[in-house]
């Protein structure tokens, strides 16, 4: 008779995204290498580049949640100017925002340098544009400012804005899965898992969501110390 084996899930589950992730990367190199239609005119690839990097970022994120949640992921913390920084996430990001027509406008204050963990920002960060796409209409604004004591990058759009019931400081609980627009908030949650891993002095990371500001729509505000 055969023992049966007992499988911890969440490793399992581990181990499946992060084969998953490889094949998705291959993908989204795939859809960057697709011909060029007569006229120099790309093919209509938007969408697809577009869900295969919400994939990606997805499953990004549950693998480090993973790593979060068994100690295993050692966070880098050391100084970057946000200058440099905000650039090279926009040009990283530019592939899939130019298809829609979107445009971003940086306002970061000259010099301002800070201390984080690059990798985990930069994640944050592109799952919220890659998020923006869905709901901006035409226009991106993201400013880096140092607020009293505290670092604040805010990503504006000018689209519908965020429902109400998520206005205000996010929570370190899971949102839930709202049925309605199939959306499990895991990036939220990514979000205000990465801000609290940023920790000065007895305060944390934060993550606020609002409505408003200079683009009339949805204002993502990440908070550092």
């Amino acid at each position: 008779m055969v023992a049966k084996v007992s499988l911890d899930f969440s490793t399992l589950l581990a181990s499946t995204v992060h084969d998953m992730k490889n094949s998705i990367g291959l993908l989204m190199h795939q859809i960057n290498q697709l011909p060029i239609q007569p006229g120099g005119q790309p093919l209509d690839t938007g969408q697809l580049q577009f869900e295969a990097t919400r994939l990606n970022n997805y499953l990004i994120q549950l693998l480090t949640l993973y790593k979060f949640e068994q100690d295993q992921y050692p966070i880098q913390l050391d100084e970057y100017y946000l200058d440099e920084f905000v650039e090279d996430l926009v040009l990283m990001n530019q592939p899939i925002l130019q298809p829609w027509g979107i445009s971003i406008e940086q306002q970061v204050t000259a010099d301002l340098c800070w201390s984080f963990d690059r990798n985990l920002l930069a994640g944050l960060l592109c799952n919220i544009f890659t998020n923006v796409i869905r709901y901006a209409k035409s226009q991106v604004r993201i400013e880096c400012i140092q607020d009293q004591g505290m670092l604040r990058i805010r990503i504006e759009d000018d689209g519908p804005g965020y429902p109400e019931k998520m206005l205000g400081e996010l929570s370190e609980q899971p949102m839930g899965v709202d049925f309605v627009s199939g959306s499990t908030g895991l990036g939220l949650y990514f979000s205000v898992q990465v801000a609290a891993l940023h920790q000065c002095e007895g305060q944390r990371g934060r993550v606020l969501l609002s409505n408003g500001g200079s683009l009339g729509g949805g204002c993502f505000e990440l908070l550092l110390p």
